[in-house]
């Protein structure tokens, strides 16, 4: 078995003793009683499109920062800095884990939400990319975090700041302001995910700056991910 395999063998093992699936569950099924109860029936894919979001906006940023300190108290991280483990391995094997993690509760809120222009392959895009950015922005915001307390503020500032394009997805701000929230990659996991759930709640090209603007994000956040791994998660400590 390869490193990859060993260590997302290891982050699942965590995962599952951690209790993070059952506390997916609940959450999810929050958002899905919610849908239920709502007086119209399927959800305009404006408001589905935000309670999809909820989950990689909270779920995956605040998960992975726990986790990695779970690992740090047991000393799991101390213990990786001295084997020939790869930083890319430890970041692709958590991003890879809990982005499929956030990826089925916003697939199931979809499922239960069922829009009638829902577009499959969009929405499993979507979510893919919304979930992946989330999940890697964790795990740079617990790089240097030493305690609970610590990753909890960084969390706090991080997640208000990816509610914020909220204002502009129900068109609560316009002209510049709309502008300067849309450099927020939440803007685009909401423009994303609502052209998904129907494709003609915005242009082509509006869908396009929206996936290509999250794949930017990726590949930014992971590199970031992968330099603070080394940096302060080995060799500094969290």
């Amino acid at each position: 078995m390869g490193p990859l395999a060993n260590q997302l063998r290891h982050d699942l093992v965590l995962q599952t003793r951690s209790l993070l699936y059952p506390a997916t569950i609940i959450s999810t099924s929050i958002i899905v009683l919610f849908i239920l109860l709502l007086p119209l029936r399927p959800p305009s894919a404006r408001l589905l499109a935000f309670l999809v979001f909820l989950d990689p906006a909270t779920v995956g940023l605040a998960f992975v920062g726990a986790i990695v300190l779970v690992e740090k108290a047991q000393d799991t991280l101390s213990a990786l800095s001295v084997t020939p483990l790869r930083p890319w391995t430890y970041v692709a094997s958590k991003a890879a884990t809990l982005t499929l993690v956030t990826f089925g509760s916003g697939l199931t809120v979809v499922l239960f939400g069922a829009p009638p222009r829902l577009d499959v392959a969009r929405v499993l895009v979507a979510l893919t990319l919304s979930s992946a950015v989330a999940v890697l922005m964790g795990i740079v915001c617990v790089a240097g975090s030493r305690s609970m307390n610590h990753l909890v503020m960084r969390l706090l500032w991080v997640t208000t700041l990816l509610y914020l394009p909220v204002v502009a997805h129900f068109d609560l701000a316009r002209g510049m302001a709309a502008v300067a929230l849309s450099l927020i990659p939440s803007r685009a996991m909401l423009l994303a995910i609502e052209t998904a759930l129907d494709p003609t709640a915005a242009s082509s090209m509006a869908h396009m700056y929206a996936l290509a603007y999250l794949c930017l994000w990726v590949v930014v956040l992971g590199a970031r991910a992968l330099r603070d791994f080394e940096r302060a998660i080995l060799n500094e400590g969290l």
